[in-house]
């Protein structure tokens, strides 16, 4: 490897940040929960990301508060620069400069148990790229000499059936832990780019919503009658009680271990182009006989996003069956 590229490393081999409660997260949870109702409708997290269509999406909404380290809603502004959250991004990974730069907030009905995944990365240079190609990147264990260390923060106000956060602290052939649920106003800190994790399935099992029963259309309302929630897609409607909803707010943020690093992120000398992404890809490609994308490969049509996650798919993962929720 180039020695200026070695030295420019924002990211040790060894680092898998530890796991750090925040309990309580809000000092005023109510108010954070009508935030949440407020910034309704909520559009699914997979229309957001401009995903690849596989016909199995699940009742899982998303909204950005804040991105690219500006607040889309003001009124979230407390959340985003929370300091106990800035403080749990310290400790879990022993980092003496916290940059947040995102916001959202997840709202999911009963479905069944979430894929086991690592979130999005953030690479150097690779803030435009696409969706699916973030996701291969990731599994594809290629690109962590570029990866930038980031903090995510999950709190949830959840009272019903189901709904753990179950991760992998050990790597995917480790033993699965969980933060059990009911979780009401209870946050983690926690190194999801590079930790196993997924949602647990939420709600008894005979009321999950099979996947596919949503369009790419379908949103996520607030009653403007009571506190519960229906998701209108087309001329179909689906009502849930507070209680059968799941609010998880998640927030992210650069951790570096010092102002040095954080320089040396700023700077962009080691940024990635999509020309050396492909180069490695295709290169790691042609060593396992598989065929190699074009030179010219932009990601921007589904033939390839959907060639890439599946030459990249995710490991399987040491887990038990998950009981019937009754």
């Amino acid at each position: 490897m180039d020695g200026n590229l070695e030295a420019a490393k924002l990211r040790p081999a060894e680092m898998l940040a530890k796991p750090v409660r925040i309990d309580p997260v809000f000092d005023n949870p109510d108010a954070v929960v009508k935030l949440c109702r407020d910034s309704a409708p909520y559009k699914l997290a997979a229309t957001v990301h401009r995903m690849a269509p596989t016909g199995k999406d699940v009742p899982w909404f998303r909204v950005f508060w804040a991105h690219g380290g500006k607040t889309i809603n003001p009124r979230a502004d407390f959340i985003f620069n929370s300091e106990r959250f800035i403080e749990g991004a310290k400790e879990s990974f022993n980092a003496e400069v916290i940059v947040p730069v995102s916001l959202m907030n997840n709202i999911n009905t009963p479905m069944q148990a979430g894929i086991p995944h690592l979130d999005l990365p953030k690479f150097r240079g690779g803030d435009a790229l696409p969706f699916d190609l973030l996701v291969a990147m990731a599994y594809s264990n290629l690109f962590h000499d570029w990866a930038v260390p980031q903090a995510s923060t999950i709190s949830w106000f959840y009272n019903g059936k189901g709904g753990d956060f179950d991760y992998w602290p050990d790597g995917p052939d480790g033993n699965r832990q969980a933060v059990k649920a009911p979780v009401w106003n209870v946050g983690y800190v926690s190194d999801n780019e590079y930790m196993w994790h997924r949602v647990g399935p939420i709600g008894a099992t005979k009321d999950h919503m099979t996947p596919g029963t949503l369009s790419r259309q379908a949103e996520m309302m607030a009653n403007e009658n009571d506190d519960g929630w229906t998701i209108r897609d087309d001329d179909k409607s689906f009502a849930f009680e507070k209680e059968d909803v799941r609010i998880s707010i998640l927030w992210k943020a650069y951790a570096f271990q010092n102002e040095r690093e954080y320089q040396r992120f700023l700077n962009k000398e080691h940024d990635l182009s999509m020309s050396q992404i492909i180069s490695i890809l295709n290169k790691d490609l042609d060593a396992r006989g598989m065929k190699q994308l074009p030179d010219d490969c932009d990601f921007s049509d589904n033939e390839s996003k959907r060639w890439i996650r599946k030459a990249y798919p995710a490991p399987k993962l040491n887990d038990d069956i998950r009981p019937v929720i009754e």
